[in-house]
């Protein structure tokens, strides 16, 4: 090799190994940046967290636990959030127990069950203790004596009800599909990790509560918790749980027909009026109807055994995107009223008013009758 070619080929091994020299150094600079970024984004995630949980330190809880409680006639969502609920406030060192107004159906034992966890127990009156709500905030919904507890916390997605506080309380509602999905949103915002067993619960809430996930109030939020919360508890087929839950939805066996109006029954209470709405669900429209008349049959003695001025039943149908809701009033003045409230019913027969597009009862019914009592003034 002459000395020219020598040369140039120490030339280019210098270059080479510049070029090498400056390609490690980037990448170890590149990799510093990166963990640089990371861990401003861990620090500021924790900080996040640190801030949400700070936010609730301050709730008065006094002596004794804090009975976190959902409302009557407990359906999944109410129940799964209450024990869920529960867990986190546990876990922020606060001492709280899940508790029930009353037994649970058919639908929210299957839950629990296939989660392996027992049944909350019954606080059967709430006078004088500390209590946190979910999924309601009406004192027509509530356990007896809710109005001489100690309410520190409403965790909702409903509308605002009659439960007031003279102190500060945590306070949370969103219009979203589940109350549960409030509840998963709020591990996430403590940073709090979920165990199987949990997100099971919160599973089972969502889909039962946005009817798989289809229901009118389904947020994007409901959607994604469903996979991150079946991720965890090892669900691999969400579409089959729903199915499976609905139909024990659907399943009355056993049931009078009385405990059937009243196993998914709530009261309000608008301009001065009490109200109560109990739905039932059909499979189909031969259902419906027999149902209808069922309910027909059960309203005069379930009304005369509530103190409320108007009653309905709800027979509904959710099956295959189909929303059809059977409306049947207890007596004449809750029927004049509600064909005064929702004219534009697409058939009466004779004992129910139906609406082939859906009454839904969070959207629509209880929304509409509180907005024409509050027109008409109750005299």
């Amino acid at each position: 090799m002459n000395e020219k070619l020598k040369k140039n080929w120490i030339a280019i091994v210098v270059l080479l190994a510049a070029c090498l020299i400056a390609f490690v150094a980037g990448r170890a600079s590149g990799r510093g940046q990166m963990t640089k970024e990371i861990d401003r984004m861990t620090d500021e995630q924790n900080l996040v967290h640190e801030l949400n949980r700070s936010s609730i330190e301050g709730m008065s809880v006094g002596d004794g636990p804090v009975y976190v409680i959902g409302h009557r006639s407990p359906d999944a969502d109410t129940v799964c959030s209450a024990i869920a609920y529960a867990r986190l406030l546990n876990m922020l060192g606060f001492e709280a127990e899940a508790v029930i107004t009353e037994p649970v159906n058919r639908e929210t034992a299957m839950i629990l069950k296939e989660a392996g966890v027992e049944k909350p127990p019954v606080l059967e009156d709430a006078s004088g203790e500390t209590v946190f709500l979910v999924d309601h905030s009406e004192y027509a919904q509530a356990v007896e004596g809710m109005k001489d507890a100690h309410i520190v916390g409403i965790l909702d997605h409903h509308g605002v009800g009659s439960v007031t506080t003279g102190h500060q309380i945590v306070y949370e509602a969103r219009p979203i599909g589940s109350t549960a999905t409030i509840v998963w949103l709020d591990y996430l915002n403590y940073g709090l990790e979920i165990d199987p067993v949990t997100a099971y619960l919160l599973l089972g809430a969502v889909l039962s509560d946005t009817g798989g996930l289809k229901g009118t109030t389904t947020t994007e939020a409901d959607r994604q918790a469903v996979p991150a919360l079946a991720k965890i508890a090892g669900v691999e087929d969400t579409d089959a749980l729903y199915h499976a839950l609905h139909a024990e939805s659907l399943s009355y066996a056993g049931m009078t027909d009385e405990e059937i109006l009243f196993s998914d029954y709530k009261e309000y209470e608008a301009s001065g009026v009490t109200f109560g709405i109990g739905l039932v669900n059909a499979i189909d429209e031969e259902s419906a109807r027999e149902l209808s008349g069922r309910m027909k049959n059960a309203l005069p003695a379930g009304y005369a055994s509530h103190d409320v001025e108007l009653m309905y039943a709800s027979v509904g149908i959710r099956e295959n995107d189909v929303k059809i809701d059977y409306i049947i009033p207890a007596n004449e003045h809750s029927k004049e009223v509600f064909e005064e409230a929702f004219p534009n019913y697409d058939e009466y027969d004779g004992t129910a008013f139906i609406f082939r597009t859906g009454l839904g009862r969070k959207t629509k019914f209880v929304p509409g009758l509180t907005e024409f009592l509050a027109a008409h003034p109750h005299e």
